[in-house]
């Protein structure tokens, strides 16, 4: 232990700091009721507390030990700071004042704008709402009117402007599985959103200088670079360009995002270690003919660094490349031997010291996991092909022999970097690509050439706008051709496999794997490998044990305007009540519904009941069955004719479509029964369907028509309890009667459709009556999604959030 301490003292420092944060953010306690100024005064106390009890030589270990409680300590605390303290006029604390009213917020843009064809996403720093002084940050996007046109002002850092609109809480995290934006935003710093519609809501009020180095260094040099790339270069290729070059990447298409994460190249364009070689290396090129000493060459390349760090945006990849490159740098400079774990190790700990939020950023983990692969594994993948003859071979010269070797220590690299962050990167982006390996040995070089002649393209253009242009056309041409390969790569039909089967448990057991196969020798061949079978079996076998249940989950998705549900049973049967909505630019299908059906095991639907389908329903319908196996789908005989008169997509035309023209039992298996009712006289355009299970039972009403029609007809045995109503629409006396409430007793009421306007107040005015009656009125909208758990004999509402 002594000698680890010795050669790893960054490491040693970093874990205790790290395992804090980690305290603080899971055990889910809240110390921001305490002042700051009594935490630091605790951890100033600790300090000297040691240093005096201490101070005699032969107690170093007790030091260390408690210098590691303080770091401890420190990470706790400086998180609880940065993620849950706020001020008291703190706009967060006042946010439920403004729910269903406009706001006027005025503030400061704290970033360069990120301006888009149909919006403006802004951060201010707030000076007051509706005239009274608040602080915080604010996320605001402006979208563009698209009944009226109008201009949008030019606005840049340090702007003071005036915006009218809507100011809302974080979200909320909607579905299991998905991405918790709110999360997310908190994390960064952002204590509200803000919504508007149309550029005439924005309005300048003014400017706040942000300081001489930002003001104008950073910034105008930042803007000339990307009106230099708009100019010379511009489309796809430009922005790429300014993603490699300046790490701005806020107008990067999404197809092109897309491209580069099926073909595994995403890595090129988060700026990191390879843009801070080039600086290095254009700065030491330059130092050369300017005779000065190594140490102020040393001092002048690091300053260099943290210039290009904050024109990049502070991106944790690009502080740990700096970092890690100004101590390798110092260690040289006093003749000290660089180490790479405690490099990488201080890196972290400078990072999580500033923000302790930076551990749980993506851009975090995955910087530092694939560093980390690469230092780890990268050396025993060499060592075993330097026992290979063939390959000792070719570094015994020949150009031919050389170019194979790199292109291999290339291969090797990528896959250091591929087996250490593939679990991380398949729970991010649930999916991992297939052909990274072949992709990236091209696509590094190239991007590694374009990366250097953007530089030099902006660094001459200062001098000569006609060379600048020169390596603008040249490097237009590779970026395309880059581009062009990246997409052939992530269109090829298996580019990349989904990966939404990856848990904790599997994240665990291939990290026990992995370090069992990277201790693979000659004599313990037989060993090792006895112990990866072991693994591999009890990982089979208790992932069948913990996905074995003998109850029936219905969960009550969070689907925007009308909702969808998801019963699962025992047997692997899975039927999906409604096909959620859509809009203009996204359908319920492809965002929550999909993404939920394969992180919850379900490959295929058996059966897709439909209640009511209105334009919105209908378009989520389409991509849910151009994109998802379903077996059969049951709709009110009201849509026959007005699905064979409309042109409807080779995908949802083939389906097994049975139209129901009476009320009828579906399926009867065992202890589950699917109850249709549907007038068949009446024709309505929506139907009621109940599930029962055992001794439970589910009702869902999505009739925007006459219920009473129903209600009041023999068919329909409304006369027992249920369990569980899905109530219809947004929820209101008008759609769901009482006469309805009482007949069927339900222990839960499910509000599954956003109300807005004067729906909201309706709504308000249910639920209140809900809970009169007795009953549990659960807002999907406003809360997430709901899952119960039926063992035939009771329910249980589980909490996933």
């Amino acid at each position: 232990m002594a000698s680890f301490r010795k050669k790893y003292p960054a490491v040693v420092f970093v874990i205790p700091l790290t395992a804090g944060i980690l305290i603080s953010y899971f055990s889910g306690i809240n110390l921001s009721f305490l002042p700051l100024w009594l935490i630091l005064s605790i951890l100033c106390l600790l300090v000297l507390m040691i240093l005096f009890v201490y101070k005699p030589a032969g107690k170093n270990r007790m030091f260390l030990y408690s210098y590691m409680i303080i770091l401890l300590l420190y990470g706790l605390f400086s998180f609880q700071y940065r993620y849950h303290y706020t001020e008291l006029d703190n706009i967060s604390s006042v946010i439920d004042d403004f729910e269903g009213r406009s706001a006027k917020i005025k503030g400061v843009l704290i970033q360069k704008p990120e301006v888009k064809d149909d919006r403006i996403r802004l951060s201010i720093e707030l000076m007051n709402v509706d005239e009274q002084n608040k602080s915080g940050i604010i996320l605001a996007t402006i979208y563009q009117n698209k009944y009226k046109e109008s201009p949008l002002a030019k606005l840049q850092y340090g702007d003071i402007a005036e915006l009218q609109g809507k100011l809302e809480d974080l979200p909320h995290q909607r579905n299991p599985g998905e991405f918790d934006y709110g999360k997310y935003l908190r994390m960064h710093g952002i204590d509200a959103v803000f919504t508007s519609y149309g550029f005439d809501n924005i309005t300048l009020a003014g400017y706040e200088d942000p300081g001489f180095y930002y003001g104008h260094i950073i910034n105008p040099v930042k803007n000339y670079s990307i009106a230099l790339i708009d100019s010379l270069v511009g489309g796809d290729e430009g922005e790429y360009l300014k993603g490699l070059v300046l790490g701005e990447r806020s107008n990067i298409s999404p197809e092109m995002k897309e491209n580069f994460i099926n073909a595994g190249v995403a890595h090129i364009i988060a700026v990191s270690g390879l843009n801070v070689a080039y600086v290095i290396i254009i700065i030491w090129g330059l130092l050369i003919f300017i005779p000065v000493r190594y140490s102020y060459k040393v001092i002048i390349i690091i300053l260099s660094l943290l210039f290009y760090m904050n024109l990049t945006g502070n991106t944790p990849s690009i502080i740990r490349a700096t970092i890690m490159a100004s101590v390798f740098m110092l260690a040289q400079l006093i003749e000290r031997k660089p180490n790479s774990f405690n490099i990488v190790a201080f890196s972290a700990m400078v990072i999580l010291l500033f923000d302790p939020r930076q551990l749980f950023d993506a851009g975090f983990i995955l910087s530092f996991s694939a560093i980390l692969s690469i230092i780890i594994i990268y050396p025993v993948l060499e060592g075993w092909l330097e026992n290979l003859d063939w390959y000792v071979s070719l570094s015994k010269g020949g150009s031919i022999r050389n170019a194979l070797r790199q292109t291999i220590i290339l291969f090797l690299g990528t896959l250091a970097a591929q087996l250490g962050t593939l679990p991380i990167t398949a729970i991010m982006f649930k999916k991992i690509s297939i052909v990274s390996l072949a992709s990236n040995l091209f696509a590094i070089p190239l991007s590694n050439i374009s990366l250097a002649a953007g530089f030099i393209m902006i660094m001459t253009s200062v001098c000569s706008t006609w060379l600048a242009s020169v390596f603008a056309s040249f490097n237009s041409f590779m970026v395309w051709f880059q581009l062009w390969l990246i997409e052939v790569c992530a269109k090829w039909d298996y580019s990349f496999v989904e990966t939404y089967f990856v848990d904790s448990l599997l994240f665990l057991f291939y990290y026990l794997i992995l370090i069992t196969v990277m201790g693979l020798k000659k004599h313990n061949f037989v060993f090792r490998t006895s112990i990866i079978i072991l693994l591999t079996l009890n990982f089979v076998i208790w992932k069948d044990v913990l996905n074995k249940s003998s109850n029936a989950v219905i969960t009550y998705l969070d689907t925007g305007i009308s909702g969808s549900t998801l019963i699962r049973l025992p047997g692997g049967t899975s039927v999906l009540i409604n096909p959620g909505s859509s809009g203009l630019k996204y359908t319920s299908a492809e965002r929550n519904i999909i993404p939920y059906l394969k992180s919850s095991g379900v490959s295929s639907l058996d059966l897709l009941v439909i209640n009511e389908m209105g334009a919105s329903e209908f378009r989520s319908l389409d991509y849910l069955c151009r994109h998802f196996k379903i077996n059969k789908i049951l709709v009110p005989d009201y849509y026959r004719q007005i699905m064979e008169n409309k042109k409807l997509s080779p995908q949802l035309s083939s389906q097994n479509i049975q139209f129901i023209t009476s009320s009828k039992i579906v399926n009867q298996k065992g202890s589950f029964r699917l109850y249709i009712y549907y007038d068949s006289l009446y024709k309505a355009s929506s139907m009621l369907s109940e599930f029962a299970y055992g001794e439970t039972r589910f009702l869902f009403d999505d009739s925007d028509d006459l219920p009473e029609n129903l209600i009041n007809s023999a068919q329909v045995p409304f006369d027992e309890k249920v369990n569980v109503l899905k109530v219809s629409g947004t929820g209101s006396f008008d759609k769901t009667s009482s006469e309805l409430l009482i007949r069927t007793q339900p222990e839960f009421a499910i509000i599954q459709s956003r109300a807005k306007g004067r729906k909201s107040k309706a709504t308000e005015i249910f639920k209140s009556g809900l809970t009169f009656l007795g009953i549990d009125a659960v807002d999907v909208i406003e809360k997430g999604s709901v899952i119960i758990e039926s063992d035939g004999t009771k329910i249980i509402k589980k909490d996933w959030n």
